[in-house]
């Protein structure tokens, strides 16, 4: 697992978490103690969050450590049975192609 899919999934997580709470990015950033732009930069993935800071974002939006590592696991559950499906079409392309190869080949 990369780190970046984590920032970017944990970012996710909080701007859901934070729109439930009908929030702006502003509102939140004001009681974080960041600028607006460090909030959008976490939800985006583009900035990693340290765990002190996601427990603050916890505390603040009213969630639980329980309720991002559940995301998660979700997340990379759907995104492994994805690149199951995918491996699986790219087999059988493959095998398609090494009939075709043979038949031309004949």
């Amino acid at each position: 697992m990369k780190s970046n899919m984590i920032s970017g999934h944990v970012g996710i997580f909080l701007r859901k978490a934070r729109k439930e709470k009908n929030m702006t990015g502003k509102q939140l950033a004001r009681l974080m103690n960041v600028s607006q732009q460090q909030i959008s930069r976490y939800e985006i993935g583009a900035t990693a969050i340290t765990v002190d800071q996601l427990a603050n974002f916890l505390l603040i939006l009213d969630k639980k450590w329980v309720d991002v590592f559940k995301y998660l696991e979700n997340e990379f559950s759907d995104e492994r049975e994805i690149n199951k499906v995918d491996n699986k079409k790219k087999y059988i392309l493959w095998k398609g192609c090494q009939t075709k190869n043979f038949i031309n080949n004949f």
